[in-house]
């Protein structure tokens, strides 16, 4: 090689060439060392431009048949390493563990309950149902994958290990026939153990009038009912590896209260399971259980809480867009499918943007009208956000819903 064309590639430029068919490129950084090779006309890629004192000569290349790969390193060929290998056999056995375990999931306690729409008016506690979190339920309520704040105790209590320190949500909905819904949650990380939240959700059903069997009125009452959640999320396997890499196992506690004519109370619990980041940390699966227990006397009857299990997805399309799914098997209805789609948009160093929409296909031909579509939108500004989501129900209404959180 010429000296002027050692020049010029120890300046990181093009090396120059009278016949025009040779050509230095710069490829990448490696500590203490610019990796330069020598594309030749036909193709070929030479090693020995490789600084010799630096250890990476031909024999460091052997794991690329054209003797192009820097150790440790991607394939300046195109062809795959060992670790992408490895990470692509993870990410596809991840999925398929994820596939597997389902119908198991499905075979748990309460299946005899039937699992459609046969079973509908078998179950207590039907606010439990209710999704919290305007954002959620703007997507859909395809949301058990993608929930990554203080909401994720009514999602999938798994998703607490997303939040980066602390998560507080506020809720509000007015709700169908003079009732509301109101939520709360708070949620921090817990150092490399994990994360831990709490929540409370309230369902108020208005005033009734009392009446006697005569029609009189002799006073009137304000049912409602409320759960509190306790809850931790933590990795369970690959402590070795970096947090993406790891299945996050998350699980509540919960007590349950319904003041209606009469009160009863009961305990029950929420579990979740996210797996690992995949194909390049842009896709995710989830899978809960909520309310696998517990029953609430009416009338010297007892009926079980409304048992959900979620199998959910969320795949980051590019930095603007982002895709939800779930698909959710309650107790005493038939299985649904929800999907969802966000569009956020910078507006600044610290602020954005978002719209949101979505769709499922629960008691699809219940109801006329508009119904079983999502619509909805966010504001972010540093710390603080606000979200908001709309949902018709045709003849019955529609629902708003407005949630206010402050992510550290």
């Amino acid at each position: 090689m010429s000296t002027g064309a050692q020049e010029h590639k120890s300046a990181g430029n093009p090396a120059p060439n009278a016949a025009g068919n040779r050509r230095a490129h710069k490829l990448t950084r490696i500590p203490q060392l610019e990796a330069v090779f020598i594309e030749k006309s036909g193709g070929q890629k030479s090693a020995e431009e490789f600084p010799a004192e630096a250890g990476v000569g031909r024999s460091a290349m052997r794991e690329c048949p054209t003797g192009c790969m820097p150790p440790g390193g991607r394939t300046l060929c195109g062809r795959k390493s060992s670790t992408e290998l490895f990470r692509l056999t993870r990410d596809i056995s991840a999925a398929a563990f994820f596939f597997l375990l389902l119908p198991f999931t499905a075979a748990s306690p309460g299946r005899a309950a039937g699992f459609d729409k046969n079973s509908a008016g078998t179950t207590s506690a039907q606010f439990l149902k209710l999704s919290a979190g305007a954002r959620g339920v703007a997507l859909g309520e395809a949301f058990s994958a993608a929930s990554d704040d203080a909401t994720a105790l009514d999602w999938n209590p798994a998703g607490m290990i997303k939040i980066k320190k602390r998560s507080v949500v506020l809720m509000h909905s007015p709700y169908l026939a003079s009732t509301y819904l109101d939520f709360f949650s708070f949620a921090e990380k817990a150092g490399e153990v994990g994360a831990w939240g709490m929540s409370l959700k309230y369902m108020n059903y208005g005033k009734i009038t009392e009446t006697n069997t005569a029609g009189q009125e002799t006073g009137d009452f304000t049912p409602y009912e409320a759960c509190v959640n306790v809850g931790f999320a933590t990795y369970v396997t690959g402590f070795n590896k970096e947090p993406e890499e790891r299945f996050v196992l998350g699980a509540t506690g919960k007590l349950v209260r319904s003041e209606l004519r009469a009160s009863d109370s009961t305990v029950s619990s929420d579990i979740g399971l996210l797996s690992p980041y995949m194909f390049e940390n842009r896709f995710q699966l989830a899978l809960s259980a909520q309310n696998i227990m517990g029953t609430l006397r009416y009338d010297q009857e007892e009926y079980p809480l409304p048992l959900i299990i979620r199998f959910g997805s969320v795949t980051r399309v590019n930095d603007y867009f982002l895709a939800t799914a779930d698909i959710a098997a309650p107790r005493d209805n038939s299985p649904f499918l929800a999907m969802g789609g966000e569009f956020r948009a910078g507006l600044g160093k610290s602020a954005d943007i978002a719209l949101r929409s979505g769709f499922n296909t629960r008691a699809v031909s219940d109801l006329r009208g508009l119904h079983n579509l999502t619509f909805g939108g966010g504001f972010r500004y540093g710390l603080y956000s606000l979200d908001y989501s709309f949902s018709p129900f045709g003849d019955l209404g529609s629902v708003h819903r407005i949630s206010a959180s402050i992510n550290l």
